[in-house]
């Protein structure tokens, strides 16, 4: 996801600290104590999937064991993507390994929980102890971190956005989301500070690791990437102005890259497993050689001044459940929108809310308000509804699902919303109009989307013949798919709303209720439940 984020943050690491700790490590394979090989084979064969970062290492680390033998049982190591593996495993596809090792607990975590979300029997996983870590920092060129050196540096530091910070896209690299994490912890899990944090990551998400490194190499006003100790250590400065790591002072996020297997894994598989992690826990200098620290976060140079200043750096490791929970919200925040804008338009949204304006006033000039918050990849469609508008049906279409990119579907829209006031009359017939809506909302379900619903009413039900709110509850109950969330944000406007009938609705779909009690409020309610859809229900 990533994003220039307009986001403040200091850097607080000395300059001397930080080429300190670049220095002394060096470059990959500058270290003067090399491993020996000790002829030593794993009792069986094993398929290895293991992230890029890890590939280098766990290779070397195999060399060293078996050395010159050709005797030994087949151990063949395969670099892949561990976002790709999560993806597999989430999908339910059949594993083509007998170990994984993913730079992060979360990916595992990850995997499981969106298996359970899509209703996917997915292969069942034991996740091992980590055998190797590398903390989360900023990545800074030289006058950056020298610039920097003598404010605060920290996750919690982001929202005075004095400095850019470019993110990698945390669906892909786990180090983003362990930072999502950790900016997390920093708000104090504050959620409506969080969501808003994130949703100013404008103007979209960097790819890869390489992207955010390079653009934070290349830029010519302070700008940071959220990446990885090893990451820097390892980057190619060839034609780039050089990056060091800045550690943060406040949250200290770690990866720390687990052995996993299958939970029907044979015992001879297990033995080998077992014996290559014991080889890798003793492996600290090859591990140092590729950038990495052990699994308590213990680096090969811990002698050094610098890094004995930083060697806490790696002190708070990412729970991986967490992690991917942290992952989870983050897409949720990101996601376009797909939103039924429903309605009401029944006779009592004329009576006075000012001096000089009307209830139906005041929400026409909030509508256009909020679809003008809505990003350019969201899409829209608006409803309204009063009491028998055609026929016996109280809900009625004025403008389908089109995209906010377009520049007619979103002038159309805010021509509609301007024009609401000619469509005023008749009773609220409110709980049929809303099981219409996720009804429809649910049959046309577009994944990767936010699919919900806006109610927007003044009043309570006034249709006798339809369905009472028990009845449509129990209707929402059965329309729940955790595969195909549809929540409903309502919105009621004044003192005559039925607001417990709202917030029951909006807590039989996950969604969330607000009330807008003097005029003044309705601009601003709007807004926040259009903008406050990735912390609901508990935005607090």
């Amino acid at each position: 996801m990533f994003v220039l984020l307009g986001i403040v943050l200091v850097l607080s690491v000395a300059l001397a600290a930080v080429l300190g700790v670049f220095f002394a490590r060096g470059a990959a394979g500058q270290f003067s104590q090399q491993p020996t090989s000790t002829g030593e084979c794993l009792p069986a064969s094993l398929r290895v999937t293991a992230a890029p970062a890890m590939t280098g290492a766990l290779e070397a680390i195999l060399a060293d064991l078996t050395g010159s033998r050709s005797d030994c049982p087949e151990v063949a190591i395969r670099a892949k993507d561990s976002s790709v593996t999560a993806a597999a495993l989430a999908a339910g596809l059949t594993p083509d390994f007998d170990l994984w090792v993913p730079e992060s607990a979360m990916w595992p975590a990850w995997a499981k929980r969106h298996a359970e979300l899509i209703g996917v029997d997915s292969v069942g996983l034991d996740v091992g102890p980590a055998v190797a870590s590398t903390p989360v920092v900023f990545a800074a060129t030289e006058p950056t971190a020298a610039a920097l050196e003598s404010a605060g540096t920290g996750f919690s530091s982001l929202a005075e956005r004095s400095v850019a910070a470019i993110l990698p896209d945390p669906s892909k690299v786990a180090a983003s989301s362990a930072a999502l994490l950790a900016l997390q912890t920093a708000v104090g899990g504050d959620p409506r500070t969080y969501t808003s944090l994130v949703l100013g990551l404008d103007p979209g998400v960097v790819p890869t690791a390489a992207d955010a490194l390079a653009a934070a190499s290349a830029a010519t006003t302070p700008t940071i990437a959220v990446t990885t100790e090893q990451a820097v250590l390892n980057y190619d400065a060839d034609a780039r102005t050089p990056l060091v790591p800045v550690y943060p002072a406040d949250v200290k996020p770690a990866l720390r890259a687990p052995f996993v297997t299958l939970a029907d894994a044979s015992d001879s598989t297990l033995e080998a497993v077992e014996a290559f992690s014991a080889a890798v826990a003793g492996g600290i200098d090859r591990l140092a050689e590729y950038g990495l620290r052990d699994a308590a976060g213990n680096a090969q140079d811990s002698t050094t001044e610098a890094a004995a200043d930083d060697a806490d750096a790696a002190s708070m490791p990412v729970d991986g459940a967490d992690e991917a929970e942290a992952l989870r919200n983050w897409q949720v925040l990101t996601a376009p929108s797909r939103m039924l804008s429903l309605n009401d338009v029944s006779g009592s949204m004329l009576q006075p809310a000012t001096a000089d304006m009307r209830r139906i006033d005041l929400f026409e000039q909030a509508a256009v308000r909020a679809v003008n918050s809505l990003s350019a990849d969201s899409s829209l469609a608006t409803w309204v509804f009063s009491s028998q508008r055609i026929g016996a049906q109280d809900w009625q279409e004025i403008v389908p699902f089109g995209a906010l990119s377009d520049p007619a579907h979103k002038q159309r829209t805010i021509d509609a919303a301007n024009g609401l006031d000619s469509l005023v009359g008749g009773g609220t017939g409110l709980y049929d109009s809303v099981l219409a809506a996720v009804k429809y909302m649910r049959e046309t379900y577009v994944h990767g989307r936010v699919n919900l619903v806006l109610l927007n009413t003044d009043g309570f039900n006034e249709d006798d013949e339809g369905l009472d709110l028990p009845g449509l509850l129990a209707q929402l109950e059965l329309l729940r798919d955790p595969a195909k969330p549809v929540a409903v944000i309502a919105i009621g406007y004044g003192p005559d709303t039925d607001q417990a009938a709202l917030e029951q609705i909006a807590a039989a779909t996950d969604g969330a209720a607000y009330q807008a009690l003097e005029p003044t409020d309705i601009g601003s309610v709007l807004i926040d439940a259009v903008t406050q859809r990735g912390c609901r229900p508990n935005c607090g």
